[in-house]
């Protein structure tokens, strides 16, 4: 891959993983399947944002789905779970660098 392209792949990837409610999204997912009205009403969001980005979870294969009768049953793919559970390991351990900062938000 050259560089352009990897750059572009990682614009892209960064897109759909940290973006805010995607990230609360596959957060959730770590432990559970979930499906839609469930994890709307965890992350108080409104459907159509939801619908979103759990189509964009998906099509990046982040996430998959069963369907249950009417209901799609979402779940976190094993590769994105290791990759959200570093994340999160160490966003505990940088989070008081990460506050003093100074330059981020």
């Amino acid at each position: 891959m050259d560089y352009d392209n990897m750059v572009n792949a990682t614009d892209l990837f960064f897109d759909a993983f940290g973006n805010y409610n995607r990230f609360r999204i596959l957060n959730l997912l770590r432990d559970k399947e979930l499906c839609a009205s469930e994890l709307q009403k965890e992350l108080n969001i409104e459907q159509t944002n939801l619908s979103h980005d759990l189509k964009c979870l998906i099509n990046c294969q982040f996430l998959t789905f069963r369907k249950d009768g009417k209901k799609r049953i979402y779940s976190i793919e094993p590769d994105a779970k290791k990759l959200v559970d570093g994340v999160s390991k160490y966003i505990k351990k940088y989070e008081s660098y990460l506050k003093k900062c100074g330059i981020l938000n």
